[in-house]
């Protein structure tokens, strides 16, 4: 259970689970949101949602506004691991900036079509091709490829 009286979900729960068997060791994992195969274009998709927290939105940073190139700096191994998986698998990476249901922005999702990162790049070292929806249209998208998963 959290602060809030909730279960954890299955990921909070793995994530404290390794950490407590890490030990305060420095992890070189990464756990990755979703992986799909879709029938229609032959080749794996792989979603990792990034919350925009309530805290950010004070600051003028929302779904619609956040991008991992304004703190690539901080999690530069998190997106340059995603984009090494992808293309070991061949997969096509998405990045999905979202907030919490009942938030002032929870009705902004921004869904982005990693085209490249490298680390190298020092400007805008993720490439993306953007889409901006809302949480109806995502999960319009979102229900249409997770049917091609047949």
């Amino acid at each position: 259970m959290n602060g809030y009286g909730m279960a954890l979900t299955s990921f909070e729960s793995s994530s404290v689970f390794a950490r407590e068997l890490l030990k305060g060791d420095k992890t070189y994992g990464i756990n990755v949101d979703r992986v799909q195969w879709d029938s229609q274009s032959k080749q794996f998709v792989m979603i990792e949602y990034l919350l925009t927290d309530e805290k950010q939105f004070a600051r003028g940073v929302t779904p619609y506004s956040s991008h991992p190139n304004r703190y690539f700096w901080k999690n530069s191994s998190k997106f340059i691991s995603l984009w090494e998986v992808a293309n070991h698998l061949g997969a096509q990476l998405f990045l999905v900036n979202y907030s919490k249901k009942g938030t002032e922005h929870a009705d902004e999702v921004l869904l982005m079509k990693v085209r490249s990162v490298d680390s190298a790049r020092t400007s805008d070292p993720v490439q993306t091709e953007d889409t901006r929806m809302t949480r109806e249209g995502f999960s319009s998208w979102f229900r249409r490829l997770n049917k091609r998963g047949s």
